[in-house]
Formats: C-alpha cells, structure tokens, sequence
C-alpha cells in the first residue's frame, strides 16, 4: 500500500534538561516540504544536514550525531524514536546546545508534542520504504550480545535484556511498531540504570543532569523512584525505544524484523553503519 509522507502541521519550540551534560538545551522542528528526510542543524552556525549522511557514535549511555561543522549533539535517540515511531518522514530539526531535552526519560513527551501540533500527509508524495532482503547480525566480541535484522513484511522489535539484579532480571518484549503501538506500549518506557553503575558514569562525565525524576534508578532491594513501574518489562520496552532512535539514523524507514539480545547503543550503531552501505549499493 503506497503511503505519503508526513510532516509537521506547524512549528514546535521546546527546551530542558540534559540528561549527561546537566545543560538546558532548546529543539525547534520545523516542517518541511522539501522531501528531504529528517534534517538536522544548529539554531546559530549550521544549516540542517540529512541524519542519515550524519557521523553518529556512542559514548555508551546514548547515540550522538556530528553535525559536518564538527558540533556534536548528544542524546538524540528518544526525539528520534517519536518521529520514527510516529512516522515523520520530512522534517527540520534545529538544536540551541549540545544535547536534547531528557524529560522524564521517555519519549512521552516528545509524542505529546507532536500530538499536539498535528502531523500532517503532503500531497503528491509516496513515503520512501527499503525492505531487507537478507539476514544481517552485529554481536560483540564475546558473541553474548548481539543485534539482528531480518526481512519482514512490516516493522518489528524484539529486544532481551538480562541483569543479573533481580529487579531487573531477564526481561522480553516484542512489537510489530505501528503508531499507535508506539504511542501506547512503547514511547512511555523511561531510561533506566543500576544504582551501583551511576558513580562509574559520573567519573565519565555523564549522567550530570539524571535524577530520580528522569530515568528509573534500581538498588539492591529494587526501584529507587517514589513511582510505579508503568509496565512490568518497562526496561526492555525502553531498550526497543532506543532501537528505534537509532534505526532512525538509517535515514529512512526499514521493512524488517529487528531483534536485540542484550545489546546496546554501540551495537545499533553498528547495524545503522551496515544498513547505510547497503542503502548505497541500492536494496531491493
């Protein structure tokens, strides 16, 4: 079935808090006609930029993309999961700072946004979509982590996750990502760490602006947050959430069954990087 693209009814201005930096960092979307894909770019000093030509790497906590200018923005992954999952095909994304808006560590409000501002199909387009026709699979070098990417009739997550915390444990989700799953079952997922892992980031320099308010902190004896667990594999849901972002970074949206076991942003990269080659050798 031949869809349009989509793009935005009308501007969005937001700001917050950075999640690793500690910063206040403004976004400005902007719709575009241009059919161009998502566009990225700096409010001062950068014209937009296609995110699928982007240098993009991980400091292990999140996806960042390196602007041709060499500025680098942090974070991106959540407000890309809401327009990949949302189905924003053409769009400008401005960023004022180094690293997008945390929140409460979903992509909640990211969707609310978009939900409030209205989406709109642009006329005379056809929505741009690549089938994978042949299995691919990225793992570390131990071979305990892995991410996958199979041909599939639609879009589809599956993601594992396994701590040895028992408040986290082994933990499985699996979607077909339509929007309205996205929006139900996988957008209000919240970023999550281990209490005994968040000195180590700090050292790193990351994880200045989390808190209990941003993302779910587990003890030993279990959740930290004053708040309830809004699903009972909310953890591996929010590991789907970050896949997604990621896949994003293709720059265009894929036909397949993706499958991440105890993975990660570094991981997804990797896949994003052979998914790029093949898009320039031309997929079927």
């Amino acid at each position: 079935m031949r869809m349009k693209r989509v793009t935005l009814q009308r501007p969005i201005e937001v700001e917050g808090l950075g999640l690793h930096s500690g910063k206040i960092g403004k976004v400005v979307m902007l719709p575009s006609d241009g059919g161009d894909g998502i566009m990225i770019g700096a409010v001062k000093g950068q014209m937009p930029y296609p995110i699928g030509k982007c240098d993009i790497f991980s400091p292990g906590r999140s996806t960042c993309v390196v602007l041709p200018n060499g500025h680098t923005i942090f974070t991106m992954e959540h407000l890309l999961a809401a327009l990949y999952g949302m189905g924003v095909d053409d769009i400008i994304v401005l960023v004022d700072g180094d690293e997008i808006p945390i929140f409460d560590g979903s992509a909640g409000q990211w969707v609310k946004l978009l939900e409030e501002t209205g989406l709109r199909e642009r006329e005379g387009t056809e929505k741009t979509i690549y089938s994978v026709c042949s299995p691919l699979c990225v793992e570390d070098e131990s071979g305990d982590a892995w991410v996958a990417c199979l041909p599939c009739e639609n879009l589809k997550v599956t993601y594992v996750i396994s701590f040895d915390d028992v408040s986290i444990g082994t933990q499985t989700f699996v979607a077909e990502v339509t929007r309205t799953r996205f929006v139900e079952e996988i957008a209000p997922s919240r970023t999550f760490v281990r209490l005994k892992d968040v000195e180590e980031l700090k050292k790193e320099g990351l994880a200045r602006g989390g808190s209990l308010h941003n993302a779910l902190v587990f003890g030993n004896d279990g959740l930290l947050n004053d708040t309830q667990m809004r699903f009972a594999n909310e953890c591996a849901r929010h590991k789907a959430l970050d896949l997604l972002g990621d896949l994003a970074l293709v720059g265009l949206p894929l036909q397949a069954h993706v499958i991440g076991y105890k993975a990660g942003h570094r991981l997804h990269l990797r896949l994003v990087d052979r998914l790029r080659r093949l898009c320039k050798g031309g997929w079927s």
